[in-house]
């Protein structure tokens, strides 16, 4: 398959970092703004490269399968870093991984609400054993300028955030929007948002276009979930949630 890459090599040095939406189907806004940073982005204005990756997983996207790959129904978000001797989801992820966020100095995943799921923004990360890399990580999931920051007691599991922190790189995942909107102020958010990590990151220049974060980041300790499943007829359910 065909896995576009968008490269943009700054005319100073500086990080590498790298972003990837499209890791599922239905999930619109990252993929409309990663595809525009890449756009945006004039190689003068950068230090070091950013590596934008607009469609992970084009299966899944051009295919409208949300989270599963019509390939082999697996979720690509949870057998990172893959297995190069897998199932094709699984060759795809040990791929990416090697060659797309392997090495990177710091790496954000963009997703939003799909087409089934209603969703608050938010900016989710792992916390390791390193406190160092975990100190990084934390400040690139405050500089996105999201209220809601949620992290993971550790980095256990197949998502590709997780994949990389367990690899010492500062890695957030950003989701933004819901129900699979494609709302042009949505993309917008999100980009606004990338700008500000790029900054943080010293990759670019303030911005001077970005609009001023009017909030403070609150932090939310990601505990789990709960299924509610359909209730049988004439029945009557009430399920709690979790927080």
């Amino acid at each position: 398959m065909d896995i576009p890459l968008i490269l943009v090599n700054g005319s100073r040095p500086g990080p590498r970092v790298v972003l990837t939406g499209g890791i599922h189907g239905g999930e619109f806004v990252g993929t409309d703004a990663a595809a525009r940073l890449g756009g945006l982005l004039e190689p003068e204005d950068v230090s070091g490269q950013v590596v934008i990756c607009p469609v992970a997983n084009p299966p899944a996207v051009y295919d409208g399968r949300l989270g599963k790959s019509p390939l082999d129904g697996v979720n690509i978000n949870r057998v990172f870093p893959g297995d190069p001797d897998g199932g094709p989801t699984e060759r795809l992820a040990a791929w990416l991984f090697e060659h797309v966020i392997s090495g990177a100095d710091a790496y954000a995943d963009l997703h939003s609400g799909g087409i089934d799921e209603t969703l608050l923004d938010f900016v989710g990360y792992r916390l390791t054993s390193d406190e160092e890399l975990d100190g990084k990580t934390r400040a690139m999931a405050h500089a996105v300028g999201y209220e809601r920051v949620l992290f993971g007691r550790n980095a256990q599991g197949g998502n590709s955030h997780a994949a990389a922190a367990r690899q010492s790189i500062p890695a957030i995942l950003i989701e933004t929007g819901q129900l699979g909107d494609r709302d042009p102020d949505r993309t917008r958010t999100l980009l606004d948002g990338l700008y500000r990590l790029l900054h943080h990151l010293g990759v670019i220049e303030a911005p001077q276009h970005v609009a001023p974060v009017t909030v403070q980041p609150r932090e939310w300790v990601w505990t789990g979930h709960v299924t509610s499943r359909p209730p049988a007829c004439g029945t009557r359910t009430w399920s709690p949630a979790t927080r």
